[in-house]
């Protein structure tokens, strides 16, 4: 995440994201340890909008559209579930850390969780001062293990590889990894798998169009 307040600090943890309370903002709020060999990433989930629209908006996953993550409990559990899912399979996305949580925070709303900064691979795509070959090769290689991902989802059933929320703004640059997060939403069991895997495969491709250049767009197409 990109940082929006590094001056503020809360529990003594430096402040990356603050969607602010305001009920119309709603974002998670993303808290560092930057002590030097300890970084790591709290989680706090919270409410998206007032509790009104939650409400709606939960009755209208389970009733209508098959998919789960709505209320800041259910996403928590949800994300923990994919990250031990996706690692165990052999997918790269943070690892959960077994670390306290300061006092004030719930382990019902908030995760401990591997810090893995770097350039997110939609900004990565587009960045003129890395040759096209190389960035051709770091979408291809992201296609790649989408691909990989999705043939294991669909052999096992298993919507929990699909990522509800998907685009190469979820994919981050750290190292020689291509780290995937973001996965605190979920289809449901009545979702068709093959509706899910297209879904994701097309939101994915659609990313990267979107924030291609003009003269490079086909080239990373047909990488991807």
């Amino acid at each position: 995440a990109r940082s929006r307040m590094t001056d503020r600090r809360i529990a003594g943890l430096r402040v990356l994201q603050d969607g602010g309370r305001d009920d119309r903002k709603g974002g998670n709020l993303l808290l560092l340890d930057d002590t030097p060999g300890r970084e790591a990433l709290l989680k706090v989930y919270r409410r998206r909008g007032t509790a009104v629209r939650e409400a709606f908006k939960w009755f209208s996953y389970h009733a209508f559209e098959w998919k789960r993550g709505v209320t800041a409990r259910e996403r928590c559990a949800i994300e923990r579930h994919h990250l031990a899912l996706w690692r165990e399979c052999g997918f790269d996305a943070p690892a959960l850390l077994d670390r306290p949580l300061p006092q004030g925070f719930s382990a019902d709303t908030a995760s401990w969780m591997e810090f893995t900064p770097g350039p997110l691979l939609y900004h990565y795509s587009c960045e003129r001062s890395v040759p096209l070959p190389v960035r051709r090769e770091a979408v291809e290689r992201f296609a790649r293990v989408l691909g990989e991902r999705q043939a294991r989802a669909l052999r096992e059933r298993e919507r929990g590889l699909v990522m509800k929320h998907a685009s190469i703004k979820h994919v981050m640059l750290f190292g020689d990894r291509q780290v995937s997060f973001d996965l605190e939403g979920a289809y449901s069991r009545a979702w068709p798998m093959l509706d899910a895997l297209a879904d994701e495969l097309g939101a994915n491709l659609r990313s990267l169009l979107r924030v291609a250049r003009e003269d490079e767009r086909d080239a990373l197409g047909a990488a991807f």
